[in-house]
């Protein structure tokens, strides 16, 4: 056959086979395949743009470059040129003065635009009502955080003298979202106009101060941006991103899109299950049709390239109205949700559109293509004897280049190797699994027919699933990982949700108060408890730089990489404590015993980082007093519960005789808020953080993270559903058959519905079984390696899934098929014939 009349033949067919509804099934799960793949492709580029936002107003801009001089012009103009908006900023220490008063401040300059990303709050009035807003300081007006109100004797409308400018106070700030977490920050901030940074004559040479340059725009124009500036940028600069900063807020990002691209790769691969299950049913329907085909001279390669141009007859048929159901999908859950989602949410890009189509002819051809290979092996022979068609060996090939594929396109879409393998592994785990526990459960049951141990029902469920044993390992299969996707998901989500839950509670500190001198340290306790104020732990801080690991000095042992990282390059916080710190975790070595000395307790993350390990040596400079101590533990710290915590840990007698400064952390209700200014007028060197700002926004991103967590927990539903209804699709015609002979030999509705509910619940009930012991292979792989969580085994799931299992398919079993258990035995004979 020529392959003009080759394509004629495939069109007329799929033509028909379309209006006869023959292809519903494969066309419902390629559409869920598409418009499943789109959706939280969209929706998830989106969300993890818009959060990627909230992040970046933690930065102030996209991209920031940060150093003790300003940098180049050329480099300004590379950015306009590049198409980038930019600012500058100027942080440094200082003092001011209002008549006989004086305070030491951390004083900011800022130009037009500033900030680039997030905003600044301001009030008419200290700690009274706040509104943001897009302006800056006009020159020689200056802004005051509401602390330095009281502590100065102030209010709106005095001046204030920087150096040798005098500056009107006009607002009050209460908000800047971009503050970070450096020295600068801990004291109470003045923000001017950058126009009159010269007037107040305070920048000399050899000044501290940090100028930051700050660029916003599209990612388009950052990549180039940040390309050009690897190979241009001096190497006294430090360029900070989304991935650089604030690590609490950035790995919640980093956990919900890691939860959305597994939901994405567990929905793929759902859907390339009833893709498969559909094309089976499809493919066997097609036997007797084949066999007359055969019968007329047309070749097995004729048979094969009009299943191939079959498939292809589908693609455009499903794909454009998937795509644009996922498209709509995403807008729709978008609208929606728009009061809890990020404000403003980017457009995604075209990657999302050109993902879903891909993963639907992958899914398709891969998983659809493997069935109709079968065909090729129909003789004519099977018009009078209707034997099965083998499996021809290309169909593994197929299969295993399905599979691979899938698994690309998953680490393509994910962006996360270790995520994908997981998912992988977990559900190859299940394949043997599968097959031995079938194989035991049929031998241990034929046992006990023999000895008639079960009850009618169970042994004709039973002796189905024997006589059967491939059709019911490929339902058990299907069952079975359904399940696994649905628990692994539930229990993703359910962890995630409890952690971030424990990191912020209601009643998480709000408040750092820092630079407490030894003196006061009796006193504010005293002072917090009277008026019963939640505080952690008072924390002695001794500033002190790392110098030298196992005597080399750091520029002679450390890479270029790791001398990047910030404990390196700067003086550390460093405390000492006779017990662990709460919410720290040992995870090597022993802690120290009272009165010990010369050790160290070294965060994990960075041991890692630097490449110590328990017994290493490690020297410090503390203000020209050098130290060395031994590394005797490891500890794992949760930066994210806005509480003190520390790179550094050493016993109290090694350090208890070097000056420090004393930290706690305490939560402050809104209505206690007054207190705060007692509490700066009994103490006047204490310096106050306000945290509600990054709580508040740590709190907005996990609210609007477990939003996005239970809207793909429905579409991973949904596609389990769809599976379900293929396999159940999958085995109707042998179900009408078989109905159809029992009704005629005197078999009652009502023992075909029992035998119909008892098998469907005893495959449930084993899926459920082999759902659990995947779901803790696959939560411990994606807990551990990839969300980097604790994990702990689930004993409960054992027993929900068999439950759940049994439950669910028994229902859908049962559902599925009540025209096979209610209709006359003529009428089945006639369908099923």
């Amino acid at each position: 056959m020529t392959f003009a009349s080759l394509f004629n033949t495939a069109w007329r067919q799929t033509h028909r086979d379309l209006r006869s509804g023959e292809l519903n099934l494969l066309l419902v799960a390629l559409v869920l395949a598409v418009t499943v793949s789109t959706a939280i492709g969209l929706f998830g580029d989106r969300l993890q743009k818009g959060l990627g936002r909230q992040v970046a107003a933690v930065l102030g801009a996209d991209l920031l470059i940060q150093g003790s001089r300003p940098v180049d012009a050329m480099i300004d103009q590379k950015a306009s040129e590049t198409g980038l908006r930019h600012s500058r900023t100027i942080e440094f220490p200082s003092v001011i003065l209002a008549g006989d008063e004086l305070q030491m401040i951390s004083a900011k300059g800022v130009e037009s635009g500033y900030p680039l990303r997030g905003q600044v709050r301001i009030a008419d009035q200290p700690f009274g009502p706040d509104q943001a807003t897009h302006a800056i300081p006009a020159s020689g007006e200056a802004w005051l955080e509401p602390r330095l109100f009281p502590l100065l004797n102030i209010a709106i409308g005095d001046t204030v003298t920087l150096g040798e400018k005098e500056l009107r106070i006009t607002r009050a700030i209460t908000l800047e979202s971009d503050r970070g977490k450096g020295f600068y920050s801990f004291s109470p901030r003045l923000l001017f106009n950058l126009a009159d940074l010269d007037d107040t004559n305070l920048i000399q040479p050899g000044s501290r101060v940090a100028w930051r340059n700050l660029y916003a725009g599209p990612e388009s124009a950052l990549a180039p941006f940040r390309g050009w500036l690897a190979e241009n940028l001096p190497k006294d600069y430090r360029l900070l991103d989304l991935e650089d900063n604030s690590r609490g807020l950035n790995r919640s990002l980093t956990r919900v899109t890691g939860f959305l691209a597994l939901a994405s790769q567990l929905a793929v691969l759902l859907a390339g299950i009833a893709i498969a299950m559909a094309a089976r049913r499809f493919a066997r329907r097609r036997y007797d049709t084949v066999a007359v085909l055969r019968c007329l001279g047309a070749s097995r390669s004729d048979i094969l390239t009009m299943a191939i141009l079959q498939l292809l007859l589908i693609l455009p048929v499903a794909i454009p109205p998937a795509l644009l159901l996922g498209w709509l999908l995403s807008e729709g859950t978008v609208l929606l949700l728009k009061d809890l989602l990020p404000a403003w949410l980017p457009v995604a890009g075209i990657s999302p559109i050109l993902m879903g189509a891909a993963t639907g002819m992958i899914v398709l051809l891969g998983f659809a293509l493997a069935p109709l290979l079968r065909l090729g092996g129909i003789t004519p022979l099977r018009v009078l004897k209707r034997e099965p068609a083998p499996a021809p060996a290309s169909a593994w090939i197929v299969y295993s280049l399905a599979l691979l594929s899938l698994v690309s396109l998953s680490w393509y879409m994910t962006g996360n190797l270790s995520l994908t393998l997981s998912l992988t592994l977990g559900a190859a785990a299940i394949l043997p699994l599968t097959g031995l526990l079938l194989s035991f459960i049929l031998r241990l049951f034929s046992r006990s027919f023999n000895q008639r141990q079960v009850t009618l029902v169970w042994r004709m469920a039973m002796r189905r699933l024997t006589r059967q044993q491939s059709l019911a390992l490929a339902q058990l299969l299907a069952f079975s990982l359904t399940l696994m996707v649905m628990a692994v998901a539930v229990q993703v989500r359910t962890d995630l949700l409890n952690q971030w839950q424990d990191q912020l509670p209601d009643d998480a500190p709000n408040y750092f108060s820092l630079n407490i001198q030894t003196p006061d340290v009796e006193p504010l306790t005293a002072f917090m408890e009277e008026r019963d104020i939640s505080t952690s732990q008072m924390y002695p801080i001794i500033r002190g730089r790392l110098t030298a690991i196992n005597g080399q000095p750091l520029n002679e042992i450390l890479d270029e990489e790791q001398q990047r990282h910030n404990a390196v390059n700067r003086e550390l916080n460093i405390t000492w404590s006779e017990t662990l710190p709460e919410t720290n975790t040992l995870i090597s070595g022993d802690w120290w015993s009272p009165g010990e000395e010369g050790e160290v307790s070294v965060e994990s993350h960075l041991a890692e980082h630097l490449d110590l390990s328990v017994g290493d040596t490690l020297s410090f400079n503390f203000a020209g007093r050098p130290l060395t101590v031994d590394v005797t533990s490891l500890r794992k710290v949760e930066w994210e519960n806005f509480r003190p915590n520390f790179y550094m840990v050493m016993p109290k007698a090694t350090l208890e005789d070097y000056p420090a400064t004393w930290l706690n952390s305490f939560h402050l209700p809104q209505e206690q808020r007054r207190q705060l200014n007692d509490m700066i007028r009994s103490f006047p060197s204490l310096t106050l953080i306000d945290m509600d700002t990054v709580i508040n926004q740590a709190r907005q991103m996990i609210q609007q993270g477990i939003l996005a967590l239970e809207a793909m927990l429905v579409v991973l539903f949904l596609a389990g559903l769809l599976v379900l209804w293929a396999s159940i699709e999958t085995t109707l015609d042998e179900r009408i058959k078989e109905s159809a002979l029992l009704r005629a030999l005197g078999t009652q509705g009502r023992q075909l519905q029992r035998l119909q509910i008892g098998e469907f619940l005893l495959l449930g009930g084993l899926s459920g079984l082999l759902a659990a012991i995947g779901a803790e292979l696959c939560t411990w792989l994606v807990f551990t390696r990839v969300l980097e969580l604790s994990w702990a085994p689930t004993p409960l799931l054992w027993l929900l899934l068999p439950l759940l299992g049994s439950l669910l398919i028994g229902a859908a079993g049962y559902l599925g098929t009540l025209r096979v258990v209610r209709s006359s035995p003529l009428r089945l004979l006639r369908e099923g014939l």
